[in-house]
């Protein structure tokens, strides 16, 4: 591929892209309660005993919560803060998907790999969205690629980076930072008869490293719970924090220990990955298609195996990807971002096939279908992103357009006009989804934070110096519907945990008779508070649960049907 300055651009329109979602509000319920546990942590010192609003935490495992509390005390606590360590290992993994396709498929085929998992939808979501699969992902890929080579060049170094890898993303988000490098290293051994690493000692080695990455959360755990069988954890006593990391809370979800349990279906993950690798979602499965037919041809039919230049032998994609794939199939919970650790590996064999396309004439009938989805792809896509840009919340900001109109002209010309078919096939599906996010990040999601009231009463509470901070409160009355009030974003943006209540008897119990207090509250909470004092209400927001978009919310005429009332208020007790 020729080296020049030109092929830099697409990664700086990404990294543009989420750069600017950097500084989004953050998202309730999952990454705001991240953040706000992070922030506790930066200011109570207890990084092994991980509390959340005082109360001991058994959820998730710790590294999300200790670089970014150790960022709030180098940087300052802000949306960009604790984004900025989970962006740069998101980076890292894009770095790494593409070092590991060019240590086995020529340099093109690499920068494909890079392209299709940086651009892909949840990888800009997630760079946003930050939860603890962002870091995941990273680490991951990265242990992969370390092992990988490693099992090529036989390096020290490549060994125990590898390891770390492991450790660093089983600290992300447990056993399935372990799990993906093991089967994708355990089927290409098998594929290429490289029996023999199986019984590596330097793999021991190895686990050492873990053991030692994962030592201060085991001490933490053992001493917050398994040294305490008294307490008392989601209704149950002698809950072991080690047996919960280990076991439970990964594949307690498939033997059903885990009490997490919904209703969707084994084919849940084939539909969501379409959208997940957006706007490559269909090539995926075409091209795992293709890497699954080589497989077996490999195995039945090895005289007609056969492989194009400057391609080496490798299973790491294929198993990485399809077994984990199943194994998150069958758990009894679900949700769209658990399958996110794979991206990756996918957008390596997905480049693979791709470059076989563009390379070799006679594929020219499935390239004419490729042509066609990816079109396919460009005209929806942009129709959706212009559609929240003029109709959903029309866009006023001219500087904003200046960028989106020469994208969107771009995308079109470039389809119609590139010089080679991989410009004609990739460019205008790369310049939609950058174009589109950027909308995303730059317009619609500032939009929406409007109806996230948690957000906007806490950066509220941290302006305000007219009434003391330790007189305020949230009663929380109505719960489902997305009618919840959620107390992550408050605690978040007003930096301090804050009184939290779900039974109005219960809060005036702790207030002194006369005491004025200010309350973000419901309509059920305003009108139980008027029976027990005085209420003047502030200020009346028309609140939405922002990750749970609607038809109904996302048209203007009918968007106050999907809200609800909440109040800020003063109350004085005088029953």
């Amino acid at each position: 591929m020729q080296q020049n300055w030109k092929i830099y651009l697409p990664f700086l329109g990404i990294l543009l892209v989420y750069i600017v979602g950097m500084f989004l509000d953050i998202m309730d319920i999952d990454a705001a309660q991240y953040a706000s546990i992070s922030l506790e942590m930066a200011n109570n010192g207890s990084y092994l005993e991980v509390l959340h609003r005082g109360e001991d935490y058994l959820d998730k495992p710790p590294l999300l919560f200790w670089v970014s509390a150790l960022i709030f005390k180098i940087l300052g606590v802000s949306n960009f803060t604790y984004r900025l360590i989970p962006v740069l290992v998101c980076i890292l993994g894009i770095y790494s998907t593409y070092r590991l396709a060019k240590l086995f498929y020529p340099q093109r085929v690499a920068y494909l790999s890079a392209i299709f998992c940086a651009s892909s939808f949840s990888v800009f979501l997630m760079n946003h969205d930050v939860r603890t699969d962002t870091m995941l992902m990273g680490w991951t890929i990265f242990s992969i690629w370390q092992l990988a080579e490693y099992v090529e060049f036989e390096k020290w170094k490549n060994l125990l980076l590898g390891f770390v890898g492991i450790g660093l993303a089983m600290l992300a988000k447990g056993p399935i930072g372990l799990m993906v490098p093991v089967l994708a290293l355990s089927t290409h051994f098998i594929l290429t008869k490289k029996y023999a690493f199986f019984f590596r000692w330097q793999w021991l080695v190895g686990l050492i490293i873990v053991g030692l990455i994962l030592l201060p959360m085991c001490i933490g755990l053992y001493q917050q719970f398994d040294l305490h069988p008294e307490k008392e954890i989601e209704g149950q006593k002698n809950t072991s924090g080690l047996y919960f990391f280990f076991w439970k809370q990964s594949f307690g979800r498939l033997t059903g220990e885990n009490m997490w349990q919904d209703d969707s279906d084994p084919f849940f993950f084939v539909h969501t990955y379409i959208w997940t690798v957006l706007p490559w979602g269909l090539l995926v499965f075409f091209a795992f298609y293709d890497l699954a037919k080589k497989v077996f041809i490999k195995i039945f039919k090895p005289y007609f195996f056969s492989q194009f230049e400057g391609e080496k032998e490798e299973y790491l994609t294929l198993g990485g990807f399809i077994l984990p794939f199943i194994a998150l199939s069958m758990s009894q919970y679900k949700l769209p971002h658990y399958i996110n650790i794979v991206i990756p590996l996918s957008s390596i064999f997905t480049a693979r096939y791709v470059y076989i396309l563009l390379q070799n004439p006679q594929y020219k009938n499935l390239l004419k279908i490729a042509f066609g989805i990816q079109w396919a792809n460009v005209v929806v896509v942009w129709l959706i992103g212009l559609l929240f840009a003029t109709w959903v919340f029309p866009l006023e900001n001219v500087l904003i357009w200046l960028i989106i109109i020469p994208l969107l002209i771009f995308s079109f010309y470039i389809g119609f006009k590139g010089q080679t078919r991989f410009q004609r096939l990739i460019l205008p599906s790369l310049t939609t989804i950058i174009g589109v996010f950027f909308i995303l990040n730059s317009h619609f999601y500032p939009s929406l934070f409007e109806y996230q009231i948690g957000s906007v009463i806490g950066k509220y509470l941290k302006t305000q110096k007219d009434f003391p901070s330790d007189k305020f409160a949230v009663l929380h009355r109505i719960s489902g519907d997305g009618k919840d009030i959620f107390i992550h974003t408050v605690d978040f943006y007003s930096q301090k945990t804050q009184p939290f209540f779900y039974e109005t008897e219960d809060f005036v119990k702790t207030i002194k008779l006369g005491e004025k207090w200010i309350v973000y509250t419901d309509e059920v909470g305003l009108e139980e508070l008027k029976a027990k004092g005085q209420v003047e209400i502030l200020q009346t927001f028309d609140k939405y649960h922002v990750t749970q978009l609607t038809p109904t919310f996302l048209n203007p005429q009918s968007r106050r049907q999907a809200t609800n009332k909440v109040y800020l208020l003063s109350f004085i007790y005088s029953p």
